[in-house]
């Protein structure tokens, strides 16, 4: 999945992805929400059939862009450690 930068301020950042599956989106915005420096994540999409999905951001005093790039961190430990949990091929 891509994504494009459409806003990058201090304490504002919204990411628009090239597709319209909001799962992704969502599961960063969740992410996002578990972070005290968070004011305010959410996805949208323009339209439910047709559009892409957006991330808005909005942090208070830390920088949105580094808030984010932390969530996407935690959200690989947390697939790395739910993939250690899966049954290994031949047992």
């Amino acid at each position: 999945m891509k994504m494009t930068v459409i806003k990058n301020e201090s304490s504002e950042l919204i990411v628009e992805f090239d597709s319209g599956d909001l799962t992704v989106p969502d599961l960063i915005a969740n992410q996002l929400l578990q972070n005290e420096s968070v004011e305010f994540a959410g996805v949208s999409k323009e339209h439910p059939e047709v559009g892409k999905a957006r991330l808005a951001l909005r942090t208070g005093k830390k920088k949105a862009s580094a808030v984010f790039a932390k969530a996407l961190e935690e959200i690989e430990e947390n697939i790395a450690e739910l993939q250690k949990q899966l049954p290994s091929k031949g047992k």
